[in-house]
């Protein structure tokens, strides 16, 4: 299986309908789709068993949030990648995910394959094609444009202490402990809601950043603290410290 489809979502029937709709017309067909619902009151679950022969998991209960949600579905998924796909985002096109994994098989292998972000009320923002730490401090790509290998989550999943950010915070430690790679595709995937929390609740998500980025700084201090000494080390016995330590100390430094 290529790819897992994850959609989560929570007393919003319409936007999932506009989900469902564009995910059973792909002509891709090599994915599974999960569906993760918070216990909605509305007519969400009745749409879901609407396309209960197109889903291949699904289940609706209360959640402590939505990377609670995800994390849910990432559970469950089997897939090379994943594609998160929450209700009320769409893919574009009946024939986009067939055409972004053909461009995706013509190059090499990536940990995270992206695209530019399209909202259903902002103009595409482009994406620079190198992504690199300094580039997430103050920006995100878009997680509905985004194929993420599906082995990057044994190492963690969504922090669920953010409630707006863990997807960022995911890709900065992952980028930092893992040294992951990300490669730019051309082909635009999903349009997507811009009435989701992270841009209602805009203060809050900076608050996350500037605090997740804290804690960061405070480990970086250590590892800081704990080069300093191998350095010093390193002088006596020349060959005592790794090169790829020194190189991996060096990427951390764009942090700070």
């Amino acid at each position: 299986m290529f790819l897992s489809i994850i959609t989560i979502n929570k007393n919003d029937a319409i936007g999932l309908k506009k989900t469902c709709l564009s995910v059973i017309t792909q002509t891709f067909k090599d994915f599974e789709w999960i569906i993760i619902d918070g216990a909605s009151e509305d007519d969400s679950v009745s749409i879901i068993k609407q396309y209960l022969n197109r889903i291949t998991y699904w289940i609706s209960e209360s959640d402590s949030g939505i990377y609670n949600a995800m994390n849910k579905g990432i559970k469950h998924a089997t897939g090379s990648y994943l594609l998160f796909l929450n209700s009320g985002d769409y893919i574009l096109h009946p024939w986009t995910l067939e055409e972004a994994v053909d461009e995706i098989k013509s190059y090499k292998q990536a940990d995270v394959y992206f695209s530019n972000a399209v909202g259903d009320t902002y103009e595409m923002i482009k994406n620079p094609q190198d992504i690199t730490l300094n580039f997430f401090i103050k920006n995100m790509i878009n997680h509905q444009n985004t194929l993420i290998r599906r082995e990057l989550f044994e190492h963690q999943l969504f922090n669920e202490k953010y409630k707006i950010v863990a997807d960022w915070y995911f890709f900065v430690t992952e980028l930092v402990q893992h040294d992951i790679s990300f490669f730019h595709i051309k082909t635009n995937i999903a349009i997507y809601d811009t009435k989701g929390v992270s841009h209602i609740y805009e203060k809050k998500r900076e608050f996350e950043r500037r605090m997740a980025l804290k804690e960061l700084n405070i480990s970086m201090k250590f590892i800081d603290f704990l080069i300093f000494i191998l350095i010093k080390i390193r002088r006596l016995i020349k060959y005592f410290l790794p090169y790829g330590f020194l190189k991996i100390y060096q990427k951390i430094k764009h942090v700070i």
